[in-house]
């Protein structure tokens, strides 16, 4: 080959070096201008998590690019996603496949996650675009804590609604769908129709809602079939935002199990009282046999119509069952003897008699006998003892008496 051929063939391979370094340089300026345009994190990062060369994007400016060479990931990734980054960008290179993951990273006080993809760039290293989906993910949890929140309105035992300023409803759960008797047609519904009863009074809690922001009270809700429950209601104002008008959210509690367990209880309470008060007469009023013929009845405490009463029952049931001949009324603890209580021992020496018996009075003390000569009371009729012991042997004495009378005639 002369020299001029040989200068033919350089110039040939200088016009390829040209038309190549130019192809270059326009795909250069093209991924400088694709980059430019770019919101991500463009870079290229060998198998070790090594960052060999970054972009200038809108988010990575050129100064940064610049300086980020041989900076490893593990100074910017959260440390529990560095192998994690690392074992993706690998797996990317050994199987030539694309690779992707979300990844949290530290940016100053911040953190910011990021989605990223990578392809094999050569046989060490992968193309790396990242972008910021920190927005979307939080967007993704709040959706997810809206939808959670929902099922838990949905499901409450309270009825939830939301209402427009003026007292339309436009939500209602299931709760409250079932306490206004309407189902599905409750939204629609406006609160003044739902509180019938209470609508004079409405007009001024919704405006001391969105006044002061809450209010708490007791409100009737009528039913479809014309009932009213009475509910604990709560309101809360809601502002207007996002092109949202102000709402007003009820919280309304059906106090109908309540009233209905208050109502049993009191009923309850008042049968455990009587009980009570029906084991302390029977307690209070004992009869107790002395002797063949003979009982005592021991008083104490107050000694009223009631209780007056419930003694000569007593007293009565027991001379017709027991053939008692002589009852003694031990009145020792009885206080504060009045009118009353003289004139109930009058009634029950009365009947005492009609049934054959004779009532002996003991127990009776200084105090009140001077009451009962003040109260001008005539016992007369009643025989009377100054102690339990007097009584029982004037009792006894007839009996004893016609024991031994037959014993003298028969000798």
């Amino acid at each position: 080959m002369n020299d001029e051929q040989s200068l033919k063939a350089i110039e040939r391979e200088n016009t390829a070096l040209r038309k190549r370094v130019a192809e270059l340089e326009a795909a250069q300026a093209k991924l400088e201008a694709l980059c430019s345009l770019s919101p991500a994190f463009i870079a290229l990062i060998d198998r070790d998590g090594i960052l060999r060369e970054m972009f200038a994007t809108p988010v990575t400016p050129a100064e940064m690019a610049r300086e980020g060479a041989a900076v490893p990931m593990a100074s910017v990734v959260r440390k529990d996603y560095v192998e994690r980054c690392i074992a993706v960008i690998r797996g990317s290179i050994d199987q030539g496949t694309i690779g992707s993951l979300d990844y949290p990273i530290h940016v100053g006080p911040h953190e910011v996650w990021c989605q990223a993809t990578c392809k094999p760039f050569s046989d060490d290293t992968v193309f790396w675009v990242a972008r910021d989906i920190t927005a979307q993910r939080q967007l993704a949890l709040a959706q997810a804590e809206l939808r959670d929140f929902q099922a838990l309105v949905e499901s409450a035992p309270d009825g939830v609604c939301l209402a427009s300023q003026d007292g339309a409803l436009f939500y209602a759960n299931h709760a409250f769908r079932a306490m206004t008797g309407h189902g599905d047609a409750t939204p629609g519904k406006r609160l003044f129709d739902l509180y019938a009863d209470e609508q004079h009074q409405l007009d001024g809690i919704v405006q001391r809602c969105f006044e002061h922001g809450s209010w708490q009270g007791t409100l009737a809700l009528s039913h479809h079939d014309g009932r009213a429950i009475p509910c604990q209601v709560s309101m809360v104002a809601l502002a207007g935002q996002a092109g949202r008008p102000p709402a007003v959210a009820t919280i309304a509690r059906d106090l109908t199990p309540i009233h209905d367990a208050e109502r049993e209880r009191l009923a309850l309470q008042e049968q455990v009282i009587q009980a009570q008060q029906d084991a302390l007469r029977e307690l209070s009023t004992p009869l107790v046999p002395l002797a063949e013929g003979v009982v005592a009845v021991p008083l104490i405490g107050a000694l009223d119509r009631s209780r007056a009463q419930q003694a000569m029952e007593k007293l009565l049931d027991g001379i017709v069952q027991h053939q008692f001949h002589t009852a003694i009324l031990d009145v020792t603890g009885v206080k504060d003897v009045d009118a009353e209580s003289a004139d109930a021992l009058l009634r029950i020496a009365r009947a005492a008699r009609l049934l054959g018996a004779q009532l002996v009075l003991t127990g009776i003390g200084p105090d009140t006998a001077q009451t009962l000569v003040d109260l001008g009371v005539d016992l007369s009729g009643i025989t009377t003892r100054s102690t339990l012991q007097s009584a029982i042997a004037h009792a006894l004495a007839p009996r004893a008496g016609k024991a031994a009378g037959p014993r003298s005639r028969a000798s």
